[in-house]
């Protein structure tokens, strides 16, 4: 893992966008912004006020950094625990993507770039979102999970607010336990409709006393017989040319 991208939130279309891409290079951090910034609407970040430059630093830049919960924090193993990573095996780049970086306080999501293997497959850990909306016997089904049990993704064609939307059910009895990441959902959206993709759902770990959003951690896995494009949109196209600035 080292690149992820940057998702924001118009406040008043609630409709959300890639405004940039973050990747770590050696011992260097750079962000770039994609051509999803350009939005009427979009303030650029803090001292990285111009969108057509490069920005480099050895240290992670603070837009990202405050999104990491500190490594002296008791609950931080107990973190690790839950995504799936070790003190050993781990980066920056890796809990922000597992975590989506998510703060109460502004309209920000951070995801992983997804990218296939020359053999058209790819593989994915990601955490079920909207488990806060589901039933209490779902959040309980959710608790009786094992890991390698199938699951299943299911359009939610009527959802008012994103018409991509895929809701996540189990096998026997079904029964809705989330929802796939956004991010996610509008890629797969033409993978759900391709005879020749093989997508599989399953369960990857369940961590029963973890908060909600923590608890179900699924794995995807894609083939295709054909190229795999997950974020080719013009939105996760990068904004900078040949500038550069160093923090």
């Amino acid at each position: 893992m080292n690149r992820v991208y940057l998702a924001w939130q118009d406040p008043k279309e609630r409709s959300w966008h890639t405004v940039g891409r973050l990747a770590q290079e050696q011992d260097l951090f750079v962000f770039d912004y994609t051509q999803g910034a350009k939005n009427d609407s979009f303030i650029p970040f803090s001292g990285m006020e111009k969108l057509d430059i490069t920005y480099k630093s050895d240290k992670l830049f603070p837009l990202f950094a405050n999104r990491l919960l500190s490594e002296r924090r008791p609950e931080y193993k107990m973190l690790l625990s839950w995504l799936g990573l070790s003190e050993d095996n781990k980066s920056p780049l890796q809990v922000l993507a597992k975590t989506g970086g998510v703060k109460s306080t502004d309209n920000l999501q951070i995801f992983p770039e997804v990218a296939p293997s020359q053999n058209n497959r790819f593989e994915i850990d990601f955490f079920v979102h909207g488990v806060r909306y589901i039933s209490d016997s779902a959040r309980q089904r959710i608790k009786e999970l094992k890991a390698g049990d199938q699951l299943f993704f299911m359009k939610d064609i009527q959802n008012p607010v994103d018409r991509l939307a895929l809701a996540i059910r189990t096998g026997d009895t079904p029964e809705i336990v989330g929802y796939c990441p956004r991010f996610l959902a509008h890629g797969l959206s033409d993978l759900t409709m391709d005879n020749n993709a093989e997508l599989s759902l399953s369960v990857a770990k369940v961590n029963q006393d973890a908060p909600l959003y923590y608890q179900l951690m699924c794995k995807l896995k894609v083939c295709s017989n054909k190229a795999v494009t997950m974020f080719n949109g013009k939105e996760f196209q990068t904004i900078a040319g040949e500038s550069s600035a160093y923090h």
